[in-house]
């Protein structure tokens, strides 16, 4: 039995509640139950203005019967709750109809090398001091007002399963997203984003913020057209979104510019892209999918040659294939992202470009076609001119306007240097370089 408080383990949490499955006749029972630590520091010109520290409890549960599934998730339950929620989960698995690609679970047992990137540090990691850090740098590079906020995650997680996997993880994140002004036109954006806490930087994404803001001062609208565009890490996370895009549910579905392209090119011959269980020191991780299947590393593209979709074990059956440990009950996902590493810095990259745009962030990105990857986005913060490879007047009023396809075959340049991205904007964690890619469209933003 499990105890009746919330103080209950996340061991007794996932094995009463597969217990329950398989009372109730489920043919598969996967639970994942884990304990989440977040805390929070927001501030806002200059002056923190919230701190706060929330702990939960979460269980996920995915149960299939009469080849009918479904999977729904509860927070901090109870024994009697969890009664109740497996109870429900299967009433409205039975109104559904029976799938037509029903997958059994897969057989364990199975072995999960090491957990994810943790550092125990974290937890206790002195937030307002590094807020303050981040404040003092931003200003010192020149900015007025200096916003943004900085959050930890600490999260352990359990996962049993009818098929016999039984394993635990544990993952921290600090995530530090910076945003400064010198005036309400002219700001700039920083991110320190890492797991561990000897390498989070606040005063290097403060004062980055700080720079590119002070920098931006009395931006000009240039003509619409195609340009030779630099995109910093933060932009390529986003606009290059190629790993979503190679899960087989996407293709499946035709919501992806990769359908039909399996070992086909794609990119250029420099571009690569992989996909990892767990990256070295890197950011977050997992050791284990939501199916219990072992996660690993996924050449997704090599050679700019689309080499492997990422699959579940339904999605694997379909395409006659392995699951590549991504699951995503309902959709194979990525896990850990990263693009492979050029042989350029970020400042020579902008001295090879005698025309073109350096642009730093961007957001509101809205795809035109899923299918063949035309998207727009809108650069927020800072971005300029550059003439003769180097940085000139800030700019102002633009919107890039291109699809994935055209821009993966137009990269020039990729750089040696490379920074982990996750953030709103951005939400798999990312390992991204800066790169520089031709003939980019660029139009006005509407009201400009």
């Amino acid at each position: 039995m499990m105890a009746q408080s919330r103080a209950s383990s996340i061991e007794e949490i996932a094995a009463f509640a597969l217990s329950e499955g398989k009372n109730l006749g489920c043919s598969d029972v996967s639970v994942t139950a884990w304990k989440s630590n977040d805390s929070q520091v927001r501030f806002s010109n200059n002056t923190i203005t919230l701190v706060n520290n929330v702990r939960n409890i979460a269980l996920e549960v995915y149960i299939s019967k009469d080849k009918k599934k479904i999977v729904g998730a509860t927070y901090n339950p109870t024994e009697e709750g969890i009664k109740r929620f497996v109870q429900n989960l299967l009433s409205s698995c039975n109104a559904l109809p029976p799938s037509e690609d029903y997958a059994p679970l897969p057989e364990g047992p199975f072995h999960y090398h090491g957990e994810a990137n943790f550092d125990p540090r974290v937890t206790d990691a002195p937030l307002v001091d590094f807020v303050k850090q981040t404040i003092d740098s931003g200003l010192n590079a020149g900015a007025k007002r200096v916003s943004g906020s900085l959050n930890t995650r600490t999260i352990e997680q359990f996962i049993l399963t009818t098929g016999g996997a039984s394993g635990r993880d544990k993952q921290t994140k600090m995530l530090l997203n910076v945003r400064a002004f010198a005036e309400d036109n002219a700001s700039g954006h920083g991110l320190s984003c890492t797991s561990y806490l000897s390498d989070f930087e606040p005063a290097n994404a403060g004062y980055t913020a700080g720079d590119y803001a002070k920098r931006s001062l009395n931006p000009k609208m240039i003509p619409e057209g195609r340009y030779s565009v630099v995109f910093t890490p933060t932009v390529v996370a986003n606009i290059l979104p190629v790993a979503s895009n190679a899960s087989a549910f996407a293709i499946e579905s035709g919501t992806s510019f990769l359908v039909d392209k399996l070992e086909q090119r794609i990119a250029v011959q420099t571009f690569k892209l992989e996909d990892h269980g767990v990256y070295p020191h890197g950011l977050g991780g997992a050791v284990f999918d939501a199916e219990g299947t072992p996660t690993g590393l996924t050449e997704i593209v090599g050679n700019g040659t689309f080499r492997s979709m990422l699959h579940n074990v339904t999605t694997a059956k379909k395409f006659g294939k392995k699951s590549t440990g991504n699951a995503g009950i309902i959709a194979p996902q990525p896990i850990t992202i990263e693009f492979g590493s050029g042989d350029i810095s970020l400042h020579d990259m902008i001295r090879e470009t005698k025309d073109g745009v350096f642009i730093t962030n961007n957001w509101y990105t809205r795809y035109q076609n899923y299918s063949n990857g035309e998207y727009s986005t809108v650069p927020r913060d800072a971005a300029f001119r550059i003439e003769n490879g180097d940085l000139t007047e800030p700019l102002v009023g633009l919107r890039v306007s291109d699809s994935i396809p055209r821009q993966l075959n137009n990269i020039e340049l990729i750089s040696r240097e490379r920074q982990w991205i996750e953030w709103w904007e951005v939400h798999i964690p990312t390992l991204a370089p800066a790169m520089m890619i031709r003939d980019v469209q660029l139009t006005r933003a509407v009201g400009s």
